[in-house]
């Protein structure tokens, strides 16, 4: 259950994300399935060589910001 505001907008990770939330939160500013945004990173990923697909991954985790927190 999520207890902060889920109306916001911008690209933002989410709290609810397995790994830095990248995924979920591109997921849910392009209002798309997150597994089809994780399998696009996998695949991407196993294309690229793996490297190059972490780093853009690792470079997104620290550029993006952490999503809105509201407390009740």
């Amino acid at each position: 259950m999520r207890t902060y505001e889920t109306t916001y907008s911008g690209l933002y990770r989410s709290r609810d994300g397995i790994v830095f939330g990248v995924c979920r939160g591109l997921a849910d500013h392009l209002d798309i399935s997150v597994t089809g945004v994780r399998i696009a990173t996998v695949v991407g990923a196993l294309f690229t060589g793996f490297w190059p697909a972490v780093f853009v991954y690792g470079v997104a985790a620290l550029l993006m910001k952490k999503e809105p927190y509201v407390r009740w």
